[in-house]
């Protein structure tokens, strides 16, 4: 039965009385003293209160005051330089949480002489520098693994762009983007993470699942101009039930392996079985497949198979799947997003559970709006894969290795080709 409260009052939002950083406002200021510019035009190009502004210029505040009432314990120039720091740290993917920013800041204003060891900062002055300084927010950053921190470097990014334009140019393959495809792995779980729902904030509710369950993985693919391979599933288990595919979209296949992830063998039966059957006609033009290190895409045997059917296999440098595998940038994001939110509808729809009989439906919708054209284009544009741009991989991505730059990287994935490969990671016929 639904329940309606009487005449339910909207909770008004707490709007931030200051929304400009110290260092908006000083750059105004010194805009106006030094440059001459117009108070008003400083003011909305610094987006700070121009009557703010115009009292500091014309003498009535001292410049240096930020804040109304008391003074923080740190002047604007102590306070930057946390900020920098700060924002350096996290950065290089080592940010603090808020506890750590409170003794960061205690042993400085310690360091400063101007607070005692036995007198420390408390959670009130993060709430205060927090709101000095708009533009840092207190963010759940995205997990980086330590190796994958370790080899995105500027040198191995750059390496592998050029050996990309290298082999697109030898195969005439620079405005072929019908022949540009990215193949990768994805697990599924039948114990699905619940989706943000709409809740009341008087308790956390729960979201019913379906317990835990065996891993199940999906075999994706895409070209660059917007065309997917249907999907190919691996259960977990010895000899291959076709009611495993029971509403399966059209040419969706699947097979068997004992831990229901891929393997040499099950990549094997992929590409002979189920990519060739899919990829467009050509004549005498090659096709370029881009796929991870993994020891399952780089035995011999499988560049022999692939020289032998004019398909070029290249190795993306490893490690570097986060930042230069199209799928994994932006297909494989909302594939995890539109898959739990489905079990969710589903469960809540039917009151059934998930388990390993119906999850080849759900998993084909999925499969289908996450990797939609649209989003394999933006995939590959988003790696500069094509077109071809290097400037695609921003900076800051690669800013944590700067932290390895003084050690010497001796470990490399085991599944990775080297030496039995030419150019770098690139199967040419």
């Amino acid at each position: 039965m639904l329940t309606t409260q009487a005449n339910p009052k909207p909770v008004e939002s707490n709007s931030r009385y200051k929304s400009y950083s110290p260092s908006a406002l000083t750059s105004a200021y010194r805009r106006v003293k030094e440059d001459g510019i117009p108070v008003r035009r400083a003011s909305k190009l610094y987006k700070v209160p121009r009557s703010t502004l115009s009292d500091r210029v014309r003498g009535i505040v001292d410049p240096d005051t930020v804040v109304m009432g008391k003074l923080p314990l740190f002047d604007q120039f102590q306070e930057s330089k946390l900020v920098s720091h700060l924002k350096k740290m996290a950065s290089f993917g080592y940010g603090y949480t808020r506890q750590e920013c409170v003794d960061l800041a205690s042993d400085f204003a310690v360091k400063l002489g101007i607070r005692t060891k036995s007198k420390p900062l408390s959670m009130k002055w993060i709430r205060g520098f927090l709101s000095r300084w708009p533009e840092m927010k207190v963010l759940k950053p995205h997990g980086l693994e330590f190796a994958s921190a370790k080899m995105t470097n500027e040198t191995n990014v750059v390496e592998y762009f050029d050996n990309l334009e290298k082999c697109m140019r030898k195969h005439n393959m620079m405005d072929k983007p019908h022949l540009i495809f990215n193949v990768d792995e994805k697990g599924m779980s039948i114990d699905n993470n619940p989706p943000c729902v709409v809740e009341s904030s008087d308790y956390k509710v729960q979201a019913v699942t379906s317990g835990k369950g065996k891993t199940i993985t999906i075999l994706g693919c895409g070209s660059a101009s917007g065309v997917s391979i249907p999907p190919y599933f691996v259960y977990p288990g010895k000899r291959m039930n076709r009611d495993l595919l029971i509403g399966a979209s059209p040419g969706a296949d699947g097979t068997m392996s004992d831990s229901g992830w891929s393997n040499t063998e099950v990549f094997r039966k992929y590409l002979e079985s189920h990519f060739c059957k899919f990829v467009p006609a050509r004549h005498d033009e090659k096709i370029l497949l881009l796929l991870d290190g993994h020891r399952s895409h780089v035995a011999v045997d499988l560049a022999d198979w692939a020289i032998r059917n004019s398909i070029v296999l290249f190795v993306l440098p490893a490690h570097t799947s986060h930042l230069l595998q199209p799928l994994e940038v932006a297909c494989y994001g909302p594939f995890d997003r539109i898959y739990s939110a489905l079990c969710h509808k589903i469960m809540r729809e039917t009151s059934a559970a998930i388990y390993i009989y119906n999850i080849c439906d759900i998993a084909c919708e999925t499969y289908k709006q996450a990797l939609c054209a649209e989003n394999l284009q933006s995939a590959f544009r988003k790696t500069g894969i094509y077109p071809l741009d290097r400037e695609a991989i921003q900076k800051e991505y690669l800013v944590p290795t700067e932290v390895f730059e003084n050690q010497v990287v001796t470990d490399v994935d085991e599944g990775c080709a080297s030496d039995a490969t030419v150019e770098r990671g690139v199967y040419t016929v």
